[in-house]
């Protein structure tokens, strides 16, 4: 096992495009990511309340995941971008992370 550098990309959005992002990035070749439903908060769109959607805006949804590669990480955060949050509330963000795996599970 090893300590690798990796990006953490976070994709913060309306639940009502959550496949459209997941088939987006499965098609860059990311083949892992988390979903958290029921997100709550507020910004240049207004308020969004997690699950039962009481806030008149619906749901919105968080996605994270972890890619080996800076350009990757970027390329996925601009294809979001410009695909999706000009007509959707939302916002991608990166950070830098430490990743250890065993790798039983992955191709020799």
């Amino acid at each position: 096992m090893e300590l690798k550098n990796a990006k953490l990309v976070v994709i913060i959005t309306e639940a009502a495009i959550e496949s459209n992002i997941i088939s987006l990035i499965k098609s860059m070749g990311i083949k892992g990511y988390t979903i958290y439903h029921g997100v709550t908060g507020e910004g240049d769109r207004g308020v969004r309340f997690g699950s039962g959607g009481l806030g008149g805006f619906g749901e919105n949804v968080r996605i994270e995941t972890v890619i080996s590669s800076e350009e990757k990480a970027e390329k996925v955060m601009r294809e979001v971008c410009e695909q999706y949050l000009n007509n959707y509330a939302g916002i991608v963000y990166a950070t830098d992370v430490r990743v250890i795996r065993i790798e039983k599970f992955s191709k020799k």
